[in-house]
């Protein structure tokens, strides 16, 4: 792990001390790597809560506007952590900063933008569900991506009246054909989040993805089972991929494999022999390609080969 070391932090306080907020960034930037070219995150919250002390309450929109306006991606981020913290300050600005941000250039700027918004979406809900659901619209992918990454910060075991409104936003999601929307929706915000968080309700709108004809909905029903939180639902997930597994269009039945392989790698012996069912008929490729772990792993090596 990155450790946080005190020279540059001690000249990022210092400069706020003097209210220097461009010299801050230059601490902070000092320790941009030359892999991602920000800074590290452990540095980046630790310059997060160094302004968080050091400015007043009244000053911290400045100073996330001032952030969020550099072309310094590590100052964005940043920027994007303080827009969450003075959100009720000024929401329409900051709310269309965050818009901004989640569409940036920068993969990275674009993440922390998402879970800055699911921070706000999980503190404000009922003022940001419609905004959620415009932005589940919008004509940029990467923004509808961001709706992916702010389910997750709003679901909330706790609140189950959130299932519903959430599931909805996964439902106008699940028929995108954008790879950054597919990649984050069934298998990260509803596979990973609301399966955890809401179990009866998100197997319900599963069960319906499984049952459209249409071929997004489909994969994402799969996809979501590709998550962890799969292993506590093995005979739901056998269920529906079961009637997904003789979809003969390519993307569904790579899903249907993909997912089949993970239930499989959790509980084989409950998973296998359906499988080894689904080799009986038009089933068979998905479950050929979800048993081959299975075959390559048992297979005998040099030590335990038969004499």
């Amino acid at each position: 792990m990155t450790q946080v070391t005190g020279d540059w932090l001690a000249r990022f306080k210092e400069a706020l001390g003097a209210n220097d907020l461009k010299s801050a960034l230059v601490a902070v930037e000092s320790q941009a790597t030359a892999h991602a070219g920000t800074a590290p995150v452990v540095q980046k919250r630790a310059a997060v809560k160094a302004i968080l002390a050091a400015t007043p309450a009244q000053q911290l929109p400045g100073a996330a506007l001032w952030l969020t306006d550099q072309e310094s991606d590590t100052a964005k981020e940043i920027g994007s952590m303080l827009l969450a913290r003075s959100y009720d300050q000024h929401p329409d600005e900051a709310i269309a900063i965050l818009r901004r941000l989640a569409d940036d250039p920068n993969w990275e700027v674009r993440e922390w933008a998402g879970s800055s918004v699911g921070e706000i979406f999980a503190g404000h809900f009922d003022e940001l569900l419609p905004i959620m659901q415009d932005w589940s619209r919008d004509e940029a992918q990467f923004v509808r991506r961001a709706v992916c990454i702010a389910i997750r910060g709003a679901a909330d075991r706790k609140r189950p009246e959130r299932a519903e409104p959430l599931l909805a936003l996964a439902d106008t999601l699940g028929g995108d054909p954008s790879e950054e929307v597919k990649r984050n929706n069934g298998p990260f915000a509803v596979g990973g989040s609301l399966l955890a968080c809401y179990p009866k309700q998100t197997l319900a709108h599963v069960r319906a993805w499984a049952a459209s004809d249409d071929e997004m909905l489909r994969w994402n029903a799969a996809m979501v089972f590709v998550a962890a939180n799969a292993r506590k639902h093995i005979d739901e997930g056998l269920a529906i991929l079961s009637g997904l597994a003789s979809d003969k269009r390519r993307p569904v039945w790579m899903a249907v494999a993909s997912a089949a392989k993970n239930l499989v790698k959790r509980d084989q012996a409950r998973v296998e022999p359906e499988l080894r069912r689904w080799l009986n008929d038009d089933r068979k490729l998905p479950a050929s390609l979800a048993l081959r772990h299975i075959t390559i792993h048992e297979k005998p090596g040099p030590a335990n080969r038969p004499r």
